[in-house]
């Protein structure tokens, strides 16, 4: 079986600004070469074609071609070189296979696939049913003809040159599976390539079609007029060509086709034929004289395999949850990305779109997480770059347990030096994010906007800066937050795709909670009433919304909240699916509780404390398994209720667990809000100190000019100004009432 379909052994090259693009499952890099090698010519190439001179590969080949290719070979053992047909011909021309390594030439180990595809499309297997063809155009005096030595059944065979031009005329020449013209060669550059026994020229016509496969056995010129001839074909459509550069003998083409058409036969590849055919010790004026045009990896079979399935076969294999089939597609659109020039985020678009997953479908896109944590480890280093980003953005949706792992490939990617699209560092940020690390997540979207055009804004930027604003939110920068929020929803404004549509709707839930920060919480309660009426566009069921409407109102007037409590309370009496909802995700359950304790205690309504401590059990132990946060709230506002004279029926947390396991996830600001709720004003001015040293990175921040005009220029000033306004309101010796937080914009969110 080729290596093709794994990546491994295989490099590519074609042409990128002024010089190289080479790239390997592995690695890539641009190289600034506009040749391979510093000589040539023909007396260079005849020396090494008979090895009268030893040139080795590394100092044959230009620095670091050289070096590459031998990395390649001693990692792999072998390596197939595919040339774009984009570079120039001095390329193609580059004797790679003759070049010595530790004094051997590289016959059998090195095969260069000279004019392949500029982008590597599937190809599918040639139908055994179709025939393979021998067009025998030697005299019958000659005393060896090649096609003798093929084994009976294999081909059918036409003799001279009257039976051949019938054929050509009548027969189905595109019908063929294999086409193989044997003739002695004009060996002369301009004119038709093949000598007749009556002294006449000939080349083969294309008029009627031509086989996915032609094989030409002549006499050619050092020069390669075969070679010519050879892409005259791919451009009249042949898939693959091989042909002689030089003049093989005719006892070595004999057994170089001896040995080729019944493995050709068998469904073995072109150029995994060709590599062992030019192992032989006796392959030096034969198998080694071939050189392969166009397509290696074509082979007969009456099946295919992944690698040779059409885009959308394969993806409906990945679909049905063929894990080999995702993980082709994958690193074909990888591969793909970087032939055609497109930024390597483009791959998860067209993923997406082959499997059907939306940017809201949750349930897809849980199997789609599900089948990558199984198969992400054996992809191609550079599939890896942006798959492994799409699995940390839906671990931190679906499964918290997984980000540690993630974080940790992560850093194994950035050691090998693997560059990354712009987009992955907003999924990459949700790790530093869920984990309270803010000042790693801003620094994350940092590096992602700086690769980031200005026009680009919507498209690729939109989920950087749509985190961005919510991150601003997160550490109470809600004025720069504000400006961002307005710019990004001016330029979705103009947007018309699903995409652009959802990014809408998740922006209505960070202007919400922007308002929030900025003291308005009836702004605030109409956005997430327009949120939750458009949700079922998109699949959801507005619990999310339920609790963050239900969560304004607890603090604004809880009796006026009253409806949306009974509500809240009608789902979570179904205690056996509120536990199953409790996943190790970012799940609503868990924020509608937070919300139903905080109109428990703002309503003083025992029963409502009740029905929350029912789940004690499980909201204690996500204390300290996933997020914090909101089981952090739940049992603090039930302090709160004990606070105000209510007896709970249930022993909690005492506060001080409650804070260590908020703060390990550095919930600063939501804990200095609450230490001034119970006028605890020293332990308050102490977490508004780590506050601020979250929002002081010591390595400076740096944001691009055209983001929100430049807001964000002056980071200091703007976390200085908002320090002392925080301070003002929760270090005082007045009372912070609910009122105070929620009209400050310090309300824990």
């Amino acid at each position: 079986m080729t290596a093709f379909d794994a990546g491994r052994g295989h490099a590519w090259m074609w042409p990128e600004g002024r010089g190289i693009r080479w790239w390997t499952a592995s690695a890539t890099r641009h190289l600034d070469l506009s040749v391979p090698c510093a000589w040539g010519g023909l007396t260079a190439l005849r020396e090494l074609r008979d090895r009268r001179d030893r040139l080795s590969l590394e100092f044959g080949l230009s620095k670091p071609l050289g070096d590459l290719i031998a990395a390649e070979l001693a990692q792999h053992g072998r390596l197939h070189l595919h040339l774009s047909r984009a570079l120039s011909q001095v390329w193609h021309e580059c004797p790679y296979e003759w070049l010595t390594q530790t004094g051997k030439p590289l016959f059998g180990a090195l095969l260069a696939e000279r004019y392949a595809p500029t982008e590597t499309r599937p190809l599918s297997p040639v139908d055994p049913a179709r025939p393979i063809l021998i067009l025998n155009l030697l005299g019958a005096d000659e005393p060896v003809q090649p096609a003798d030595g093929v084994p009976d059944g294999v081909t059918q065979i036409l003799d001279g040159r009257a039976a051949v031009d019938h054929y050509l005329q009548q027969g189905d020449v595109s019908g063929l599976g294999a086409l193989v013209v044997i003739a002695h060669g004009t060996e002369c550059d301009g004119e038709h390539p093949f000598l007749l026994p009556d002294g006449s020229t000939w080349q083969l016509p294309v008029d009627r079609g031509l086989p996915p496969l032609v094989i030409l056995l002549a006499c050619g010129t050092d020069t390669g007029n075969l070679v010519i001839d050879a892409r005259r074909l791919l451009d009249d459509g042949a898939v693959t060509v091989l042909a002689p550069l030089g003049r093989p003998c005719p006892n070595g083409a004999a057994r170089f086709l001896a040995s080729f058409l019944p493995r050709w036969r068998a469904g073995d590849c072109v150029d995994d034929i060709l590599l062992a055919a030019q192992r032989e010790p006796d392959a030096g004026r034969g198998a080694c004289l071939i050189h392969l045009f166009g397509r290696g990896d074509l082979r007969m079979s009456p099946t295919a395999r992944h690698y040779e399935l059409p885009d959308d076969v394969l993806a409906a294999f990945a679909t049905d949850g063929d894990g080999a089939a995702l993980e082709a597609l994958i690193n074909r659109l990888t591969l793909r990305c970087f032939q055609s020039g497109q930024e390597l985020d483009r791959a998860e678009v067209d993923l997406r779109e082959l499997l059907d997953v939306s940017w809201h479908d949750e349930s897809a896109e849980r199997r789609l997480f599900a089948q990558l944590q199984s198969r992400s480890d054996t992809l191609w280093l550079y599939s890896q770059a942006w798959i492994r980003p799409l699995e940390a953005l839906f671990a931190e949706a679906f499964d918290h347990r997984c980000l540690d792992e993630l974080l940790r490939v992560r850093r194994t990617l950035e050691e090998h030096g693997v560059s990354m699209p712009a987009p992955v560092f907003h999924y990459w940020s949700k790790i530093a994010y869920r984990n309270g690390l803010y000042t790693l997540a801003l620094q994350d979207v940092a590096r992602g906007l700086a690769l980031i055009e200005p026009n680009d804004l919507c498209s690729r930027g939109a989920g950087l800066v749509g985190h961005l604003v919510g991150l601003l939110v997160d550490v109470a920068l809600p004025v720069p937050a504000a400006i961002l929020h307005r710019q990004m929803d001016d330029c979705l404004a103009q947007q018309a795709d699903e995409k652009s549509d959802y990014e809408r709707h998740k922006l209505k839930d960070r202007a919400a909670r922007l308002a929030l920060r900025l003291g308005q919480a009836g702004r605030a309660m109409a956005l997430y009433r327009l949120k939750r009426e458009e949700t079922r566009r998109f699949g959801f069921n507005g619990t999310r919304e339920l609790a963050w409407m239900l969560y304004i109102g607890a603090w604004v007037d809880p009796q006026d909240a009253a409806g949306l409590a009974e509500e809240a309370r009608a789902i979570l009496s179904d205690d056996a699916a509120v536990r199953l909802g409790l996943g190790p995700g970012n799940v609503a359950p868990v924020y509608l509780l937070r919300s139903y304790a905080a109109w428990a205690w703002r309503a003083r309504d025992l029963d409502a404390c009740r029905l929350v401590l029912g789940f004690r059990d499980v909201l204690a132990e996500r204390l300290f398994s996933g997020d914090s946060g909101p089981p952090g709230f739940v049992f603090f506002f039930m302090h709160l209720c004990r606070l105000e004279g209510m007896t709970l029926p249930e022993a909690i947390p005492c506060r001080e667990t409650i804070a260590a396991s908020m703060e390990n996830q550095r919930y600063f600001i939501e804990l200095a809000a609450f230490c001034a709720l119970v006028g605890d004003q020293a332990r308050a001015a102490g977490y508004l100190e780590r506050v601020h040293a979250q929002r002081s990175p010591h390595t400076p921040l740096r944001w691009p000019d055209w983001l929100g005009g430049g807001i964000l220029g002056d980071w200091n000033a703007l976390v200085a100004e908002r320090a002392e306004q925080e301070r003002a309101v929760l270090v005082t010796p007045l009372l912070v009432t609910p009122e105070t937080l929620l009209t400050s914009g310090l309300l824990p969110l």
